[in-house]
């Protein structure tokens, strides 16, 4: 009989657990949550099971034990997950007190991700910050969200968008999908900053649908006055001489037109030119491959 009172004592102990990290999943945030305190009750859980090992007590007590102890492990691996999450809000929380609203925000997909906007924008002079605020395997059916919790806050004075190469098959089912969802973006976009530069990079053309895709992506540029920049020029764009003409300008002391804003455009393809000579986007697809 006390094993039964053992049991359920567990069980009532226990169902507090997964409400603890149901909460804290929703929460998305450590705060509140004790590391020293889980680690304790996972240091019990375990001495407890170790005594009933001990005694040769293998009964539902102990099953109760183990299946509290796994839960306990979930709440430790939320907490881990939650402080990093803590960890980025604060980094952009930084970017954002460090915007002077005339920076430019590169958003895009696992290609994009990979391209160090901060170091291109000081190698190239640039006179404005640079911030990636890019998603490993972003859609357009995230996207709008994604700009409003990373990019609105830092209210930038330009956005280069590269999307689609996640959003191929909906674009097969029903392009005009595709379109609305890249429409409902730029709407977002514009909401905030009527006047705000928006440059639209096209997709690598790997197939027919990706040339239908960069034909949809043109119209939109044109109809919504955002800058389409095509991928393959950028390809051709020799960094190194752009870097040299531009530091050339600086020592001889015209640097006054450099102070005006740049085309998104030739912005676009310094960073894309960067990436695909230093083999950023090759890194990125052999590692999807795998």
């Amino acid at each position: 009989m006390s094993s039964i009172f053992e049991a359920a004592m567990l069980v009532c102990f226990g169902f507090s657990w997964p409400m603890n990290v149901r909460k804290a999943i929703k929460a998305k945030s450590a705060k509140g949550m004790s590391l020293a305190f889980i680690l304790l009750i996972i240091v019990g859980y375990i001495a407890g099971i170790t005594a009933k090992l001990m005694n040769h007590q293998i009964n539902y007590v102990l099953a109760v034990y183990i299946l509290n102890l796994v839960i306990v492990f979930t709440n430790l691996v939320v907490y881990f997950r939650n402080r990093a999450l803590d960890r980025r809000s604060e980094a952009m929380k930084m970017d954002v007190k460090k915007s002077d609203g005339e920076s430019v925000v590169l958003l895009g997909g696992s290609l994009d991700k990979e391209i160090p906007v901060a170091e291109v924008a000081q190698s190239f002079n640039f006179n404005f910050k640079m911030y990636n605020r890019s998603k490993y395997g972003l859609s357009l059916k995230d996207a709008r969200k994604t700009y409003l919790e990373s990019v609105e806050p830092m209210n930038p004075e330009a956005v280069i968008i590269h999307l689609g190469k996640e959003d191929v098959e909906m674009f097969k089912n029903n392009s005009a999908d595709f379109d609305v969802k890249y429409l409902e973006l730029l709407s977002s976009i514009r909401h905030q900053n009527k006047d705000r530069r928006i440059a639209l990079v096209s997709l690598e053309e790997e197939s027919k649908v990706e040339v239908e895709m960069n034909r949809h992506i043109k119209a939109i540029a044109e109809s919504e006055k955002c800058e389409f920049v095509n991928m393959d020029r950028a390809k051709l764009w020799d960094t190194e001489k752009t870097k040299e003409v531009t530091a050339f300008m600086y020592e001889l002391g015209f640097d006054s037109q450099l102070k005006v804003k740049k085309p998104l455009g030739d912005i676009s393809k310094v960073l894309y030119s960067y990436a695909y000579q230093n083999g950023l986007f090759n890194e990125v697809e052999n590692v999807q491959a795998v």
